[in-house]
């Protein structure tokens, strides 16, 4: 069951990524950081390529897959996590827009900042239900073979902020949000002032 610890670090490490966006967003908000667009980028970088295109479709295809087989009465907590994943692809590309908006226009602050808020939130809401509801359950219901094939799937993500080999993509972009984000998220400059 390897795979519950890669998904719980994996869950930590988005999060992470999405608390270091609310942290820089409210600090540019406020008036204590100068808006870093790099920074911004790299960030919606890893969210898109990592949470939206490689960890939610694996928990689909092969945990929720092989758990909805094992244990039919979850059935509804799962078709609700999956669509959940759809909803968050959706809003993280609602989100690209209004932070696309607020860079031609730095007027549209507050609608990115409240966009980065309710897809924060949500995120958080979901990621509770699968830790609280879904894994649990998976570890009593799934067999050795079932854990074997998950186990493999997750551990073949490249993801540099969990520890699990990286491809250099990943790290080159991990290093650089850590380069760039002031502290406490990074090892950057001190926020600046506009």
């Amino acid at each position: 069951m390897k795979a519950i610890a890669i998904i719980q670090d994996e869950h930590r490490a988005i999060t992470a990524v999405i608390e270091g966006l609310r942290h820089v967003v409210e600090e540019v908000r406020a008036g204590r950081m100068a808006v870093d667009h790099a920074l911004l980028g790299a960030m919606f970088h890893y969210i898109e390529a990592f949470p939206e295109k490689l960890h939610h479709p694996k928990e689909d295809d092969f945990l929720f897959a092989r758990l909805r087989a094992r244990a039919p009465d979850i059935a509804p907590v799962l078709d609700g996590l999956e669509h959940e994943h759809v909803v968050g692809r959706e809003r993280f590309s609602e989100l690209k827009a209004k932070w696309e908006r607020y860079r031609a226009d730095a007027a549209a602050l507050e609608p990115f900042a409240e966009g980065v808020e309710r897809y924060a939130h949500f995120h958080w809401r979901h990621m509770r239900r699968e830790e609280d509801e879904v894994l649990p359950r998976a570890a009593k219901a799934l067999t050795a073979e079932d854990w074997a094939a998950i186990d493999a799937a997750f551990a073949s993500n490249d993801d540099p902020i969990v520890g699990v080999p990286a491809s250099k993509a990943f790290r080159e972009l991990f290093r650089r949000i850590v380069a760039i984000a002031p502290p406490p998220w990074g090892v950057g400059p001190e926020a600046s002032q506009r």
